[in-house]
């Protein structure tokens, strides 16, 4: 029986080294990088190719003309929002294929250091004899030192194979890892490209109606890009009175966004020189510190719900749900806004808007 024991801690030795020796010849344990398709977004595609191949209808007067160019204005920030969204998840997806790469690092290592560790140990049995000195134990005069002695082989045996089974473990899990976080990045950069087309394809009907517009009357210009313009009278009285309620770090916030006013709307812009709707109320309360993210519903569900009645200056309110446009209250009914294409950040009567849906307060 004592003949078995000893053969048994041997055969798990030996399985421990055969073990830690596949795994550091395998592709993964020498280094190799996962390599993987490129995916294919199907869904993605027919959107793409349904936004490009829309056919619009004939636009024969001036409130044709000026409906539809606010639709498009809309659809275009809609999209910019999406866009914003798809940038945040390829940011976020390069994140985790870097720390999956660090750790898959830090795998390799590990079973590194096991594989000689374990090396160094059976040579040192083997030098020491404590395999060829098998029958000299059965000789031994004691035999509690025989039994020390087996007792030691089989615990050295079933941590060495512990050791190769969490290393083999650890590196099957990072490699998983980074799997997912290369597919990750894929897909988001398959779902911006696929957004980019789509905006694309809008940018050019919006250039076709602004073609149109521009070949109207003065007045009828005047009726589309001033609809959401505030008075002189309003702007003046919301600049001097936005500290009014409204505390420090709303104070901040505010001045940030309306030192920003005549700036282009650039979609997917967070400054210094163009902003997009949800990149200037970022910008704005940044600088109040407080950090959002670039994205109009991202920012929608952060802060605290506050009544539209009881709105302040610094508080933001949202348009659609999930939102696809944001824009800061600065009191007396006003907000400053980074509106749509070929517009600028301005102030304009929060009555004028439509499609309100919520408030948050963040100061």
């Amino acid at each position: 029986m004592a003949k078995a024991r000893i053969s048994r801690s041997y055969r798990v030795l030996i399985g421990s080294a055969v073990l830690i020796g596949a795994l550091v010849a395998s592709p993964f344990a020498a280094g190799a990088a996962p390599h993987l398709a490129s995916p294919t977004s199907p869904g993605a595609s027919a959107t793409t190719s349904t936004t490009a191949t829309t056919t619009e209808p004939a636009l024969t007067t001036p409130g044709q003309v000026t409906t539809r160019l606010a639709e498009l204005a809309t659809e275009n920030e809609k999209l910019s929002e999406q866009l914003n969204k798809a940038m945040l998840d390829v940011a976020h997806a390069e994140k985790s294929a870097t720390k999956a790469s660090t750790a898959l690092t830090s795998a390799q290592q590990t079973l590194s250091s096991a594989r000689r560790a374990l090396a160094t140990s059976l040579a040192m049995q083997y030098k020491s004899a404590t395999f060829g000195r098998t029958v000299s134990l059965f000789a031994s005069a004691s035999g509690q030192s025989y039994l020390d002695r087996i007792q030691t082989l089989n615990r050295l045996a079933a941590h060495q194979s512990e050791v190769a089974q969490v290393a083999a473990g650890a590196a099957a899990t990072v490699h998983a890892s980074q799997l997912r976080a290369q597919l990750a990045v894929a897909r988001a950069d398959t779902r911006k490209a696929a957004v980019q087309q789509q905006r694309a394809a809008l940018q050019s009907r919006i250039r076709k109606y602004q073609s149109t517009l521009a070949t109207l009357t003065a007045s009828a210009r005047s009726a589309y890009y001033g609809s959401s313009n505030a008075t002189p009278a309003e702007i003046s009285l919301a600049a001097s009175s936005y500290t009014i309620g409204a505390s420090n770090a709303d104070v901040i916030a505010v001045r940030t966004a309306l030192a920003q006013l005549g700036k282009p709307y650039v979609w997917a812009a967070a400054g210094p020189d163009t902003f997009d709707c949800s990149g200037l109320t970022m910008v704005g309360w940044q600088a109040a510190g407080v950090q959002l993210p670039h994205l109009a519903s991202g920012q929608q569900s952060m802060g605290t719900r506050v009544d539209k009645s009881q709105l302040r200056p610094g508080d933001l309110v949202f348009f659609g749900s999930p939102a696809y446009h944001v824009a800061m209250y600065i009191g007396s009914g006003m907000i400053v806004q980074a509106p749509n294409s070929g517009d600028v950040v301005k102030i304009s009567p929060l009555a004028a808007m439509s499609d309100y849906t919520s408030a948050a307060r963040f100061g």
